[in-house]
């Protein structure tokens, strides 16, 4: 469950301070500043846990600038070419010797040396129009390419806010590969409803040089969209690249998989008749079409697998797209807010959270709708700590609700943050996680006096065998509950302090104990809540508060009075 201490400001170098600071230490430190540098990205990394601040795309194309360090490589050793080749022709002498041993090989020196320095050349240019320019670069184009209208395509600020967007929402990562549910950050962008095929290449080689064996592996990812052209990244290991295509097949079904150089990948690369293309294209369609009505039947399992609690407490499991417009409709027909939550079977997973419970208070037509996900706790039949709400207008909450049927969650962006408070919520400030106040225990010394709904009054003549026997008998009627009270300060008749129990009636924890322990003081009363469907809990609770044994208050939260 995410923390308070994720709101605080962290700090890290920002471009291109990062940058700065790791030509100052390389200048000074030289190869002893590999590792300083290499703790530093860690840090930043680490500060920030959702993601780079810059985006996933804008800091791709920064890391760019790491290619000025194979231009330096180009260009040094092409100048140095050159400069070997012009001192040996200030040496007539040296000169013919080195013609003699080289042959041909000696007037390719100051060719290969050019070809060095032009190279080099490239690819600094290319690191810094990347960097410095990503509105050039070949990430951005790579993504107006796949657009419908791409000479109408939005700035470059927008491009990669599209991409950036669904990797933080829905990205798993894989190395430097990102999968959302709609785009494919790696060397290049790939919009996935455009792959057709997606390969993966794993080759091992070996050579000998000396009396050592060199070993390099080789693991990529080869994808092919609609148009033929192939986005190519490398990853680290075999565990990457089998997850990387695990994740792929689950995002873009009706694609191709296969090897690398196999006949699946030399069909759909290299073919260029119009006939063969276009019956790819259609087999393609096929298999999407059979995937989106196996997709549209889950949805509709999916949806079944809900409990709907509706306004008068009564529950089904028959959910249709209708049920939910007719209740988010139903406060223009009575007059009054509909409340109703929906609890799916598993919880759902998405934005980055788990959620276990919507809640709604329909408004209709004229008030806005209210709508409260609850984060799951992590153990069933425990109320989760964190919830995110929203009001929203009707048609916005009936595109949510439909989502939530299809275990869809939406994006959180304008959503608030809750934190539970005893049987309200309360806006998440920016304190630390786990400052609630604890309820005081009973005091040792004073009696105890046992109030039964629906018996006639309150008695201190009682046995733990009459208190277990009541907690036992507790149910969802208006009168059932029971206080264990204790009142005898003569200094301050009206200090006291109790454990109370009843059965939930309705709402979210309907049918669970809520036992609540409170106390009295000159200075005012104050509330604390648990709220457990065991009811064997709740009997340990008041034996422990009964023989003073030290009562666990470890899950009461304080609650409004």
């Amino acid at each position: 469950m995410e923390s308070k201490e994720t709101s605080k400001k962290r700090f890290y170098l920002k471009w291109p301070w990062n940058v700065l600071v790791y030509i100052i230490l390389v200048v000074l430190l030289r190869i002893f500043a590999i590792p300083v540098i290499l703790l530093i990205m860690w840090w930043n990394k680490k500060q920030q846990p959702d993601g780079p601040e810059e985006g996933y795309c804008l800091q791709r194309t920064r890391g760019r600038l790491t290619g000025l360090i194979w231009a330096a490589l180009f260009l040094v050793g092409g100048g140095l070419a050159i400069w070997f080749f012009l001192t040996a022709q200030s040496m007539p002498y040296e000169a013919e010797r080195l013609k003699e041993e080289m042959s041909f090989g000696y007037y390719l020196i100051p060719v290969a040396g050019a070809a060095a320095i032009l190279v080099g050349l490239f690819l600094a240019y290319r690191s810094l129009r990347d960097a410095l320019a990503p509105e050039k670069s070949a990430l951005a184009q790579s993504i107006r390419d796949q657009l419908p209208y791409p000479d109408e395509a939005p700035p470059v600020k927008e491009l990669f806010a599209m991409v950036d967007r669904d990797l933080k929402a829905n990205g798993q990562w894989f190395g430097k590969l990102g999968v959302g549910k709609e785009w494919v950050l790696g060397d290049e962008v790939s919009s996935i409803p455009r792959i057709r095929g997606v390969f993966s290449r794993e080759e091992h080689h070996s050579r000998r040089a000396g009396k050592r064996t060199q070993a390099v592996h080789i693991y990529e990812i080869w994808i092919v969209d609609d148009r033929r052209k192939r986005q190519v990244t490398s990853l680290r290991s075999r565990k990457e690249l089998e997850e990387a295509m695990d994740c792929l097949r689950r995002r873009a079904p009706a694609a191709v998989f296969g090897v690398y150089d196999s006949k699946e990948y030399k069909d759909l690369v290299y073919t260029e008749e119009d006939e063969q293309q276009y019956a790819q294209e259609r087999a393609y369609r096929q298999r999407q079409a059979q995937f989106e009505e196996q997709q549209r039947e889950e949805r509709e399992r999916q949806a079944q697998n809900q409990v709907l609690t509706l306004p008068d407490g009564s529950v089904t499991s028959r959910i249709t797209g209708d049920t939910i417009h007719q209740l988010l409709r139903q406060p223009d027909e009575k007059g009054e807010p509909a409340p109703f939550q929906l609890v799916p079977g598993v919880p759902f997973q998405g934005q980055g959270h788990t959620f276990s419970r919507l809640a709604c208070l329909a408004g209709g037509a004229a008030q806005p709708t209210r709508i409260l996900m609850e984060e799951y706790s992590g153990t069933p039949g425990t109320p989760g700590q964190y919830a995110w709400t929203r009001d929203v207008s009707a048609g916005e909450a009936e595109e949510v609700l439909q989502g939530w049927l299809r275990g869809e969650i939406p994006s959180l962006e304008g959503w608030t943050k809750m934190e539970r408070s005893g049987r309200t919520w309360q806006p998440l400030d920016g304190g630390s996680a786990g400052t609630f106040s604890t309820p005081p225990q009973p005091h040792p010394d004073w009696p105890w006096i046992l109030t039964v709904g629906g018996d006639s009054g309150s008695t201190a003549a009682f046995s733990w065998n009459d208190l277990e026997k009541a907690l036992r008998a507790l149910n969802q009627e208006a009168d059932s509950y029971l206080i264990l009270e204790q009142k005898d300060d003569p200094q301050s008749p009206e200090t006291c302090w109790f454990i109370q129990c009843a059965v939930a009636r309705q709402g979210p924890d309907q049918g669970s104990y809520s036992v609540e322990i409170g106390c009295t003081t000159p200075d005012g009363s104050r509330l604390w809540e648990w709220v457990t469907p065991d009811v064997q809990e709740v009997i340990n609770d008041f034996s422990d508060a009964y023989y003073h044994r030290g009562l666990d208050v470890s899950g009461f939260r304080e609650a409004e009075i």
